[in-house]
């Protein structure tokens, strides 16, 4: 049997774990789930170089009460740029890419030598993230699941069977 929306929303917070990097709220009769990945400024004292990057992600789960089943939408946006000294010659470059859609992905990063600045304040330790959908998709999909929502699927899913 499938817990009503009201019921299944109120139970949201129940799926927040402070050892996990991302959190769940509500808004209107949606499920977000956010996940800060990274957001970082490095100074390389060798050349002057100073880089920053940030990655946020975000999915947005929604439902249809009369089937009762519910469909996602995930968004990620990535920033970086750098500044620096290269012989003499200030240089500068940036990017932004964003995604939205549905997609399945795994990151690793690591870099040192620098002094860096995040939200645990300024370090001299190398600056390391990690992110992987499955981490967000697995505690949502199985409480949704659990409470009888099933995921909606498309029509090319039913004719190959996933």
């Amino acid at each position: 049997m499938t817990t009503s929306l009201p019921d299944l929303l109120a139970a949201v917070p129940t799926l927040d774990d402070p050892q996990q990097p991302f959190a769940f709220t509500v808004e209107g009769d949606q499920v977000i789930g956010t996940w800060d990945i990274v957001r970082a400024t490095t100074l390389y004292p060798v050349g002057l170089d100073l880089e920053h990057v940030d990655q946020d992600y975000r999915i947005t789960v929604t439902f249809d009460t009369d089937q009762g089943t519910y469909d996602f939408t995930e968004r990620r946006t990535s920033t970086t740029g750098s500044v620096g000294v290269d012989g003499g010659s200030i240089k500068a470059g940036g990017e932004k890419s964003f995604f939205s859609g549905k997609s399945t992905s795994k990151e690793f990063s690591f870099s040192f030598g620098g002094v860096t600045k995040d939200e645990d304040g300024i370090s001299a330790k190398p600056l390391v993230y990690s992110f992987e959908t499955s981490r967000i998709k697995e505690p949502l999909f199985g409480f949704l699941e659990q409470h009888g929502w099933r995921r909606k699927r498309g029509f090319l899913s039913g004719l190959f069977n996933r």
